[in-house]
């Protein structure tokens, strides 16, 4: 094997060789003047390059010298082009801080069997780009990614800002936390609050100081970039937030944290910033110098805090809701944030189902187990050895809350029988998902909704043996019951599955029973069950609805099972499996004929 790599590694440096030379024959052969780079010229500029060339490029306006600088993974990853004589009061887009042209995304192909080619391509990107600047026509570009050349030409400050504020077009103060690596910044006190408790669960004290969110509207080319405080009075000024950002002036107590909130055509954009607070004069805080603590007129602290200090960016990330799920792009984020779900069951099934929720943009849980965490659970649960010993719902929802702090999350360590016998602890809930795989209490779960009068949907969940089917089925207003697809022992209408013995296994204890399956099978019935929970929130089914993940027949028939006859009837010649299919749950009446 050793012999093997070493052979592949030769063939790679053999083929980055001649995928050079190509590229170099092309330039002689049609640029003036080429001057070869070796390892040392570039890395200087950007690491991981090895070589390249600095040619003489025609555009428009006189010859422009660029590096064409070559990566060790050479022909597969494209080379970087980079701008050696851009004079300082020249603004090109696409320029990065080192002077190298972005030109393409990141996940764009080059193409590896043609070099030469994609080099040409790269310089005529730069001759296109080139005429763009000198026709005056480069500002559309400076705005559509203003965020890029506002980190590359603002001076940083050593601490990023984590914003969860709502990207509402409004000026308006906000509450901002000054942590020791970075600031976070919400809307309200309450909400940064719930946010940091769920971040930083361990006993921390937080005190909250004031920023402010200027909405500015249309993006800000270069040339408009604000450098000094006075100049971001100026953009309060224009955006008509003048008082926003005196008032919070006045009442920060250290530096004031500032977003420039813009409408892009790629997306609202928000530049960060932070404003030296004004340096006290023997010792006396020049702000409010000479009045009494919140007497200071604002004309005064605006007159104070705005002077020509220069700014320092923060950059600014969004982790508000709309930018975790989808950045800005999911539709359906808006419709899940204040969503409540309540999870019966947070084992191997229920706590991945969970999991996908959260990460889908449900905002709000209520988590329901009695039981605590195993070794044995480790393998196929989403919480590590860290939580061993704790209750499942407890370490699910302390998870999830630092994984994701904007969630609200009740937990309730209790069978589900008691949570059904206190009717309080299912009000104003938007979804059920059961996953207990306990047909007395999901018996006795669809008993209370029948009797309730189907309030919300319920979706159930659970595997077949081995994991090699799953069943996930949303019992809706109009339709079937649960109960309606299983005898009155709680064994199901319709099994996919059949085996000669059984599959039940045992530990060495009394009542320690579990069914043998591993993470791998185990993920299209979870994605079934969690694509039909958010189905019966967003566009829910009109009747109770079947939905059911038939695994493949090789991991079947290697686990010793086989189709049964009521499913090979209806799948007819889908023998081979790894589908999902999907009726009404009333058919479920139907299977005891089928099976007949």
């Amino acid at each position: 094997m050793a012999d093997v790599t070493r052979e592949s590694s030769t063939l790679l440096r053999a083929r980055h060789r001649h995928a050079r030379l190509e590229v170099e024959d092309w330039l002689y052969a049609n640029c003036s003047e080429v001057r070869q780079l070796d390892r040392a010229d570039v890395q200087t500029i950007r690491k991981g390059m090895v070589g390249g060339w600095r040619v003489k490029l025609e555009v428009t306006g006189g010859p422009r010298i660029v590096d064409i600088m070559v990566p060790d993974a050479f022909p597969f990853q494209a080379p970087r082009i980079r701008l050696v004589d851009l004079p300082a009061d020249e603004d090109w887009p696409h320029v990065e801080s080192d002077n190298v042209l972005c030109l393409v995304p990141e996940t764009a192909s080059f193409d590896p069997d043609d070099p030469a080619g994609g080099v040409i391509a790269l310089l005529n990107m730069v001759v296109e780009l080139s005429d763009l600047v000198a026709a005056g026509g480069a500002d559309e570009e400076f705005r559509s990614e203003v965020l890029s050349y506002w980190a590359n030409r603002i001076p940083g400050g050593r601490k990023e800002i984590i914003s969860i504020a709502d990207p509402t077009p409004v000026s308006r103060l906000v509450s901002v936390w000054n942590g020791p690596i970075r600031r976070v910044l919400a809307d309200t006190p309450e909400v940064l609050l719930q946010w940091l408790h769920n971040r930083y669960p361990v006993g921390q004290k937080f005190k909250f100081d004031v920023g402010a969110l200027l909405w500015l509207g249309d993006p800000l080319t270069v040339g408009q970039f604000p450098r000094t405080a006075r100049d971001i009075l100026e953009l309060a000024e224009a955006a008509g937030a003048t008082d926003i950002l005196s008032k919070a002036a006045a009442s920060v107590s250290g530096d004031l944290v500032v977003g420039l909130g813009m409408n892009t055509t790629n997306g609202v954009a928000v530049a960060g910033l932070t404003i030296p607070r004004p340096p006290p004069i023997r010792g006396r805080d020049l702000v409010h110098h000479g009045f009494r603590p919140g007497k200071t007129p604002l004309t005064l602290v605006t007159k104070r805090f705005f002077g020509s200090a220069g700014i320092l960016r923060a950059d600014w990330k969004r982790a508000d809701h709309s930018w975790i799920h989808g950045r800005d792009q999911d539709q359906r984020a808006a419709g899940l944030k204040n969503k409540k779900v309540v999870v019966f069951g947070c084992g191997s099934i229920g706590a991945p189902i969970a999991v996908a929720l959260a990460q889908a943009g449900i905002g709000k849980f209520v988590f329901v187990d009695h039981d605590v965490l195993n070794p044995s659970n480790l393998s196929r649960h989403p919480l590590g050895a860290q939580y061993l010993g704790l209750f499942k719902a407890e370490g699910l929802a302390a998870k999830l809350k630092q994984d994701l702090p904007h969630l609200r999350i009740q937990t309730l360590v209790k069978r589900m029988e008691e949570v059904l016998m206190t009717a309080g602890n299912l009000s104003n809930v938007d979804l059920i998902v059961s996953a207990v795989g306990d047909w007395g209490a999901e018996a006795m779960l669809d008993a209370w909704s029948e009797a309730s009068g189907r309030p919300v949907p319920i979706v159930f969940g659970w595997t077949e043996a081995h994991a090699c089917a799953g069943h996930a089925v949303a019992v809706m207003k109009n339709g079937a019951a649960f109960r309606d697809g299983f005898d009155p022992t709680g064994l199901p209408q319709l099994r996919v599955t059949e085996f000669a013995s059984t599959t039940v296994r045992q530990e060495p204890a009394c009542g320690a029973v579990f069914q043998p399956y591993g993470p791998i099978e185990l993920q299209g019935s979870i994605a079934a069950i969690a694509e039909l929970a958010l189905d019966a929130l967003l566009k829910p089914p009109t009747m109770s609805t079947h939905r059911i993940w038939v695994g493949r027949e090789r991991h079947l028939s290697q686990v010793g099972g086989k189709w049964s006859n009521t499913w090979s009837k209806l799948a007819g010649e889908r023998s081979e499996g790894g589908f999902l299919f999907e009726r009404p749950w009333a058919k479920a009446l139907e299977d005891r004929t089928l099976a007949a």
